[in-house]
């Protein structure tokens, strides 16, 4: 166990069948249900937030990056990430984050558990795709036109994508918020995700842009090692 907070407990956990709860959890929140599984499972980090009895109420997947092995990442097959290797030669790439509905405290926890491997690995970014639901492209984008990263920010690669607008309105999706709220920059542009049925910007949260008050918070809702 990584840490707590009240009745919520934090793991890390390999690939493995003990994950079938958060796999589901997982399946629901992407695609309706059915599986989604894939090839960067195996070697990824799997984060997940817990009650005492099993239930699954966040989960995230995590892998650890270095040099090279961002370009065979996730998000890599939709955005170039060249520009973010070169500024930050280590990254652990967050995907797949579901934070049901049990309130903020899960999504707190979830976050712990990463500055924890972060804080480990000795890395410098945590990066990775923010989706909104469906195709066609929010008014919120233009929300994210004053957190385009620059000189670190994705060059484009996908077929499909939309410029950030300039100015907008609507809700932003929760974990995105949060990030933006910790210092994180976006792309400059969205790609449209036909295979999950979303829109989706790269978002990168460099480590040294954490403000310190906000980190001391995440360290000290884990448990001491």
């Amino acid at each position: 166990m990584l840490g707590h907070a009240g009745r919520w407990r934090l793991r890390a956990r390999p690939w493995g069948p003990d994950l079938a709860p958060a796999m589901a959890l997982r399946a629901a929140l992407f695609r309706g249900g059915a599986d989604d599984r894939d090839a960067f499972d195996a070697g990824a980090t799997h984060l997940t937030v817990e009650d005492a009895d099993g239930r699954v109420a966040a989960y995230a997947r995590a892998a650890v990056q270095r040099g090279a092995e961002m370009g065979r990442g996730y998000a890599a097959r939709f955005y170039d990430l060249a520009p973010l290797a070169r500024a930050f030669p280590a990254a652990v790439e967050v995907g797949r984050v579901c934070t049901g509905d049990a309130g903020p405290e899960p999504a707190r926890l979830l976050l712990a558990g990463l500055a924890a491997l972060v804080e480990r690995e000795g890395v410098a970014v945590l990066y990775g795709c923010a989706s909104f639901p469906g195709t066609a492209p929010p008014a919120a984008l233009g929300r994210l036109a004053q957190h385009v990263a620059h000189p670190w920010g994705p060059r484009r690669r996908a077929a499909e994508t939309v410029p950030i607008p300039s100015g907008g309105t609507g809700p932003l999706p929760p974990m995105l918020r949060l990030y933006l709220s910790l210092g994180a920059g976006v792309s400059d542009h969205a790609v449209i995700d036909r295979d999950l049925g979303t829109v989706h910007v790269l978002v990168g949260l460099p480590v040294a842009a954490i403000p310190p008050a906000r980190a001391r918070a995440l360290r000290g809702i884990r448990a001491p090692a």
